[in-house]
């Protein structure tokens, strides 16, 4: 837990302890809570000023809690069961991508986006965002990218970097538009992040056309 240096902004963490972030950002806020003692009790602490408030004010009006109904949506799906060959890496995955992911890591649809990455969209009920599971093999580079728009990522299992940082598991990202990088996958073993984007990746290769699925997104 100590080894986070990466959070969410002190607003972003507001608007999640008011219910008002999109759907696909408050999922990846929600992962990135589940490693961080410091966020955790920031929200604990925005929770507590907020009741005060309403309580001071006689207010009992409250924010549309639209990661709730995704919240309400993912309660319905089966229960997911890890099978025996699940790693101890999955079984301290966030709740919340845990029963997104409906089985273990093996049981996705994963589809090749290059030699070195993998993407499994994950079903989330909403169409703002794609959000999906991105596979990085050990030492594995990303085509070098920029963002059309927003592009939030937690690392979930081991460790990446890329031309500012490097980022283990907990960290939380926010790339914004018009931002590029190329994440590189640590040496000693493949990494796993989620991730939440707002529209599609631009390819700074004059010949990235050639990797049509780099160019898409698919909120589902």
């Amino acid at each position: 837990m100590s080894k986070i240096k990466y959070h969410p902004d002190t607003m972003t963490l507001i608007e999640f302890s008011a219910g008002v972030l999109p759907p696909a950002v408050a999922i990846c806020v929600a992962a990135h809570v589940h490693y961080c003692d410091k966020c955790r009790n920031e929200l604990l602490r925005l929770d507590q000023v907020a009741s005060q408030l309403m309580k001071s004010s006689g207010s009992t009006e409250i924010s549309v809690d639209l990661f709730k109904r995704v919240e309400e949506a993912i309660d319905k799906m089966p229960e997911d069961t890890f099978s025996e060959t699940s790693s101890p890496a999955e079984a301290n995955f966030p709740p919340i991508v845990s029963k997104l992911m409906q089985g273990n890591l093996q049981s996705q649809s994963w589809k090749k986006m290059s030699s070195s990455v993998e993407k499994a969209t994950l079903k989330t009920g909403q169409s703002e965002y794609e959000v999906a599971l991105h596979k990085i093999c050990a030492g594995g580079k990303t085509p070098k990218h920029g963002h059309g728009g927003k592009e939030y990522t937690v690392v979930l299992k081991g460790s990446f970097s890329d031309e500012m940082s490097v980022y283990s598991e907990g960290d939380f990202l926010l790339r914004e538009d018009g931002e590029e990088h190329q994440p590189t996958g640590a040496q000693n073993g493949e990494c796993i992040c989620l991730s939440a984007l707002q529209a599609p990746i631009k390819l700074s290769n004059p010949f990235g056309f050639l990797m049509k699925p780099w160019l898409r997104i698919n909120p589902i």
